[in-house]
């Protein structure tokens, strides 16, 4: 019996095998790309979402702290005027008191009664010249007592107008907005905390790229960054998965490294920092999630923050305005939460944000550790 001939390797059933696979890795790798692009769409939405979601938690944050600002000083100058007008009362009514007492003895002076009935209503004891004293006071004060009166009136007056200054500002502390916009940053901070989250889960999530290559082509993403880019700027490294945020947002003014040419007497010349040119006022924001370890005046620095972000990593924010500090020692933080607001403190030419980045304890160039991070300071 005789059997079909084997099919050569070019024949037509070798060829469809050879097309339906190529059909297969066609279709895989179409999917691929859709994948891809559906995850960049999504993640550049998230990206977007939380951007927003930034910069309503910084205006929300930076109300809430005019508010308390506002509400401290009111308290403050409300508790010394209340202080004052009760002072002020009893003083008042003090004088009224002796003004009173003035006039009963002007009346009896006017009906005849003698101020000795006085003195020899009582057998004279060894208080007698106290006494003698004591009319001789009365005597003189109601022969001006127009000018008591003066007096009288005048502590009544500053009494009433202590009074009124009470008053006015219990009823502007009523109008200080602070739980209102405590509530509203709180809001914030969890719509922030909700979008950042989203931005990590994408980025652990990118689809991983097809087997074979495939041409890929889309619409550029914000600041027209590739899909790897974007996903460099959740921090996937050993700090933290809430990633990473500009400190400050301006140009770099002065980099790392040695400065010959001193812009200050007594600053050093190794700026162990990276200067970032903002306006007075900007803000200051974490680069990422951590505690706060130090928190005021320090030396040339001015008013500085300092974040503890683990495994021996720190950051540092230098010459912040006064007043504008915003963190205390021991609070957590957030990458991207406003801790303060840019200022010329300390040995400052004008106002910058100064940033460091320490490893161990030692300074080492923040750029190129940002740059890692996704976060590329402008130059």
């Amino acid at each position: 019996m005789q059997h079909p001939p084997a099919q050569p390797p070019g024949s037509a059933s070798a060829a469809r095998d050879v097309a339906e696979a190529r059909t297969i890795a066609a279709q895989r790798a179409a999917e691929a790309r859709t994948a891809a692009a559906l995850h960049a769409a999504a993640y550049a939405s998230a990206l977007a979402g939380q951007a927003t979601a930034q910069a309503a938690y910084d205006t929300n944050r930076l109300a809430y702290a005019s508010a308390r600002a506002d509400y401290d000083a009111v308290t403050s100058r409300a508790t010394l005027v209340h202080g004052l007008s009760i002072g002020a009362d009893a003083r008042a009514d003090a004088s009224r008191r002796a003004l009173a007492t003035l006039v009963r003895a002007r009346m009896q002076q006017s009906d005849g009664a003698s101020s000795l009935d006085v003195l020899l209503s009582e057998p004279a004891g060894d208080d007698l010249l106290y006494r003698l004293g004591t009319l001789d006071t009365l005597s003189r004060l109601t022969a001006n007592l127009d000018e008591v009166q003066a007096h009288v009136q005048a502590d009544a007056e500053r009494a009433q107008s202590l009074r009124d200054q009470d008053a006015g500002l219990q009823s502007l502390l009523a109008t200080i907005p602070l739980d209102a916009t405590r509530t509203e940053m709180e809001s914030a901070e969890t719509a922030l905390g909700a979008a950042t989250t989203e931005v990590a889960t994408l980025a652990a999530s990118a689809p991983s790229a097809p087997s074979t290559p495939v041409a890929f082509e889309t619409t550029p993403l914000p600041e027209q960054l590739s899909l790897p880019d974007l996903l460099s700027r959740a921090d996937v490294g050993q700090l933290s998965s809430q990633g990473w945020a500009f400190p400050a947002i301006g140009n770099v003014t002065d980099g790392f490294g040695p400065r010959p040419d001193r812009p200050l007497p007594g600053v050093g010349d190794f700026h162990r920092g990276t200067d970032i040119g903002a306006a007075c006022g900007a803000a200051v924001y974490a680069a990422t999630s951590g505690v706060v370890t130090a928190a005021g005046p320090q030396g040339t620095y001015g008013n500085w923050i300092q974040i503890d972000h683990g495994n021996g990593i720190e950051t540092g924010y230098a010459h912040i305005a006064d007043g504008q500090t915003f963190v205390s020692v021991g609070e957590s933080v957030i990458a991207g939460q406003v801790i303060a607001g840019v200022g010329s403190t300390g040995a400052s030419t004008g106002c910058h944000l100064h940033f460091e980045v320490r490893i161990d304890g030692t300074a080492i160039d923040a750029q190129p550790f940002l740059d890692q991070r996704g976060v590329r300071l402008a130059r």
